[in-house]
């Protein structure tokens, strides 16, 4: 069973600034929030087997609060670069609204916000095409390859040591790509992926099925056995 996390608030989400390898720190409040993570995932019997998060620091602090309030301390946090978020290229670091404003379709217009989530592919590609001077930037078969690998490799990896409970910290777009591809019918539950939410996946027989997503109810106080 993998818990896929979004990281706590960042002083850029708070700023509104488009994050891909850019970092910044996590805000009081979003360690906060990791903290409360690890508390209800604790509170519903959740006890993970095996922990990773991207390399990327804000993933890193959420994962390594979220298990030290879980009391498994000294479970080991893996790093795993093909858990980071896109490369936004040219567009790392600025406000988010010329960010989306930027965004191309194949047919050379822009792609609005209510349109993204059916139309991630071409997000990718926009960056990788025109937003990019740098050339780290990832095409879209490269990204999926990537997410998709990573993930996989974790959950076969988990299962070999005999299963369990896998958490993994990533980031929204990556998270948002991975159920386009996993789940596409369920997409609308992730327009707004919260910070610090969960999306639940049962992996076996080399497939992953989709459970919760963009889960937040870890954090109210209120959490209920996952089932």
């Amino acid at each position: 069973m993998l818990y896929v996390v979004r990281h706590g608030q960042t002083m850029f989400n708070l700023l509104d600034r488009a994050q891909g390898w850019a970092d910044s720190p996590l805000t009081p409040a979003g360690e906060e929030a990791a903290a409360q993570l690890g508390l209800g995932l604790s509170r519903s019997g959740v006890v993970f087997s095996a922990a990773w998060s991207s390399d990327s620091g804000r993933a890193r602090d959420t994962g390594r609060i979220l298990l030290d309030h879980m009391g498994q301390q000294a479970l080991p946090l893996h790093t795993d670069r093909r858990l980071r978020e896109w490369c936004l290229g040219d567009m790392e670091g600025l406000p988010n609204r010329q960010f989306l404003s930027s965004l191309l379709g194949r047919d050379g217009r822009p792609i609005s916000i209510r349109e993204l989530n059916a139309r991630l592919p071409e997000a990718v590609e926009s960056i990788h095409t025109h937003l990019d001077s740098t050339g780290m930037s990832e095409s879209y078969d490269a990204l999926r390859a990537r997410l998709l690998e990573g993930l996989s490799s974790i959950a076969r990896e988990t299962a070999g040591q005999g299963g369990g409970n896998v958490l993994v910290v990533s980031h929204a777009l990556s998270i948002k790509l991975l159920i386009h591809l996993l789940c596409p019918d369920r997409m609308e539950e992730a327009t707004m992926l919260h910070n610090a939410s969960v999306c639940r996946f049962r992996f076996a027989d080399d497939g992953f099925q989709a459970l919760e997503l963009n889960d937040t109810r870890y954090l109210d106080g209120s959490a209920v056995p996952a089932r």
